[in-house]
């Protein structure tokens, strides 16, 4: 008799237990976004901006950025997608890049506009790759094209 009581009880109180635990709701959310980026034209780097994911359940959305750097500074906007739980993931987005001083492999106080795509293996550790065309007037020995590559933590 105990037996049966105490599975009558069991099968009453599971249902309202397992109620209880529901998803998230599926909205949009907005959440910052920072990294330390090295590499050419603008050495090294740091940059803020957000992310709006606009999907909780899938950590997609548009990413937004402004970068300064030793050497320049630029603006970014894509798409980001996050892989998993430990910090992976990538993006490509969308740049306008602005070099002062002396940058690497590329003329100095020169426009670019190009794209860029980025990467991260595991805790937000990764690298970046990008391709641009100058926008701007053209000065004595400007170059016209510049490959980047760098190593970044962060977006």
């Amino acid at each position: 008799m105990i037996r049966v009581s105490f599975a009558l009880l069991a099968s009453l109180v599971v249902p309202l237990c397992a109620a209880a635990q529901q998803d998230a709701p599926a909205g949009t959310s907005v959440a910052p976004a920072f990294g330390i980026h090295y590499g050419n034209p603008l050495r090294l780097s740091g940059a803020i901006g957000f992310l709006v994911d606009r999907n909780r359940l899938r950590d997609d959305g548009l990413i937004v950025l402004l970068e300064g750097g030793q050497h320049g500074g630029e603006l970014a906007m894509g798409y980001f997608r996050s892989l998993g739980r430990f910090g992976s993931g990538y993006s490509i987005r969308a740049v306008a890049l602005r070099t002062t001083g002396e940058p690497w492999n590329a003329s100095p106080h020169t426009t670019y506009a190009g794209v860029e795509a980025h990467a991260m293996l595991f805790f937000g550790l990764g690298g970046r790759m990008g391709y641009y065309r100058r926008a701007s007037a053209a000065t004595p020995d400007a170059k016209d094209n510049v490959e980047t590559v760098g190593i970044s933590i962060g977006y």
